[in-house]
């Protein structure tokens, strides 16, 4: 299929991490998962099955880039995603480049920061297919990422006339599933518009939807929560964090106040996307940590519930051990005791918060998304037992 489609470049199936390797360090590189693919295209009814492998093979595809000046400014589009995703594109790349910064430039998306969990790329829809535009076609069509990008969101608003949906009272459903409605967030006058209580609040649990309510709507955000639960069984999860509008068009991660009906759901649901970000960032940095020969523990995520019902995050901190660790609520800090056994170790418990406060020095970050810190040493024990005061869970 994409020889047919006039792809070139070399083509290796990595048996290992299931997927698709195009391309080489000097032609750049694209990877194609088989596992995603095999998973949307099971998912799709029989007529959608053809749009699965638009996005998934036929966006890969290095084809000609002597399109005109005037077809690339009518064609191209923004596409939001989670930085997390970049964030673990490049570490992959990394992983199969070595230490080449230039070549890992080369094959990273360029893209726009919309928050601390947002950014956007830059794609050139076709008739049949969609490429996304990396440093070598911006090269060959000799225009800025920044001007590109911003004709693409002149693009999108022409594709956005469609009013919302009101779904249930003071609810709003997007209407386009077109797979660009997460990146329509970039069009805050869409949402500004709505007729919701106080601040509009928006998750996007797909590229295909976006749920909107009011930041004073209960019923509303109550709601929000249910469609987004249910909206995540869908095979291309997005995020399943609320954000909200801010006065000057921008929008911040957002939970309404502990109590509220609404908190323990809304925070369950932006748990659940921040862990599955975590678990894919592990599983790649351990990858290239062991591809590189160090013996560093990428530690895991853990989540838990207090004795009054809050769900909170912690990671473990041992001593002997070079970790990165997850950025949680609660640190554990465990001497292994003796015997070696779970029952013979001592440990200490602080917030986050605190530890960073306390122990700088042994805390760096790592740069990753979601961050990640390179602890090394351990605390003494006069630092733990006052940590242990100051960071009650």
């Amino acid at each position: 299929m994409l020889r047919a489609r006039g792809e070139a470049r070399p083509i290796v199936f990595d048996e290992k991490h299931q997927r698709l390797v195009v391309g080489d360090g000097e032609q750049g590189m694209s990877f194609i998962s088989l596992v995603h693919a095999r998973t949307e295209w099971d998912a799709a009814p029989a007529g959608g099955r053809p749009r699965v492998l638009h996005r998934r093979f036929w966006s890969s595809v290095r084809g000609d880039t002597t399109n005109t000046r005037e077809q690339v400014l009518r064609g191209v589009l923004p596409r939001i995603r989670d930085r997390a995703w970049f964030s673990a594109v490049r570490r992959q790349a990394e992983l199969e480049l070595g230490a080449d910064e230039a070549a890992i430039d080369e094959v990273t998306l360029p893209n726009r920061v919309v928050n601390d969990e947002l950014a956007a790329h830059l794609a050139y829809d076709l008739p049949s297919s969609v490429t996304e535009i990396g440093p070598d076609r911006l090269d060959a069509w000799e225009m800025s990422f920044d001007a590109l990008f911003d004709r693409s969101v002149t693009n999108l608003k022409a594709l956005s006339d469609v009013p919302f949906e009101e779904g249930a009272p003071g609810v709003f459903i997007s209407p386009f599933h077109d797979t660009l409605d997460a990146t329509r967030m970039l069009l805050p006058e869409l949402f500004s518009k709505l007729n919701v209580k106080g601040r509009p609040i928006a998750i996007a649990p797909t590229h295909d939807v976006v749920f909107v309510t009011g930041e004073d709507d209960a019923d509303g955000l109550e709601q929000v929560a249910v469609w987004t639960e249910e909206a995540l069984l869908e095979p291309r999860a997005h995020s399943a964090i609320a954000f909200r509008l801010t006065a000057d068009d921008t929008w911040e991660t957002w939970l309404p106040p502990r109590g509220h009906r609404a908190y323990a759901k809304l925070k369950l649901l932006a748990l659940q996307t921040v862990a599955s970000a975590y678990s894919r960032q592990k599983e790649v940095l351990e990858a290239l940590l062991e591809s590189n020969g160090h013996e560093i523990l990428v530690a895991t995520l853990r989540a838990f519930r207090s004795p009054g019902g809050e769900v909170f995050t912690a990671c473990a901190w041992q001593d002997g051990l070079e970790a990165l660790l997850p950025q949680t609520d609660r640190i554990d800090f465990v001497r292994p005791g003796p015997t070696g056994t779970a029952s013979s170790a001592k440990v200490w418990s602080t917030t986050f918060d605190v530890a960073r406060r306390t122990l700088g020095e042994l805390m760096q970050p790592s740069g990753d998304v979601p961050e990640r810190w390179r602890v090394t040493g351990f605390p003494s024990d006069a630092q733990l037992e006052q940590m242990a005061l100051e960071g009650k869970i």
